[in-house]
């Protein structure tokens, strides 16, 4: 695999919603990391290569130690996102707030439901990671925690 691949796949993965991509080519792998909505300074790089590796299950665990490391919740469903229940409320939960295992922090609107997305760890939100109405894909980061 060359370079001028992986920069193709960086792009693609850029222009997508998609959160995480491996490709695997004669023994090696890529995996690639789309974090346009948790950058917060004006780089140009907005996707993260976490592993080229001849052995994938290095790859494979160093993409989990990555993902744990980062404390957050993720999307259940592919949908709309929205961070309050109506578009009268206040949001579920704002920066700063403290959450509970099982407390519902936003609704995606899938097909015609609005489904609830609960928290699966307790902890302190120190950043909402998307936008009310923005759509989001399966597994993508909603909210980052501090844990506690």
């Amino acid at each position: 695999m060359d370079i001028e691949q992986v920069a193709r796949v960086v792009k693609l993965v850029e222009s997508s919603q998609l959160y995480k991509v491996t490709i695997e080519d004669n023994g090696q792998s890529v995996t690639v990391v789309n974090n346009v909505n948790q950058q917060k300074t004006a780089s140009p790089v907005k996707s993260k290569i976490i592993q080229n590796s001849t052995d994938k299950n290095s790859a494979d665990q160093n993409a989990a130690n990555l993902d744990s490391a980062l404390s957050q919740v993720r999307a259940t469903h592919v949908g709309r996102v929205y961070l309050s229940e109506d578009g009268a409320t206040d949001h579920l939960v704002s920066k700063g707030d403290q959450i509970k295992k099982g407390q519902p922090i936003c609704y995606i609107e899938e097909l015609t439901r609005l489904l609830p997305v609960v928290s699966d760890k307790e902890g302190v939100v120190s950043d909402i990671l998307v936008e009310n109405g923005q759509i989001v894909e399966y597994g993508q980061p909603i909210l980052a925690l501090e844990l506690y």
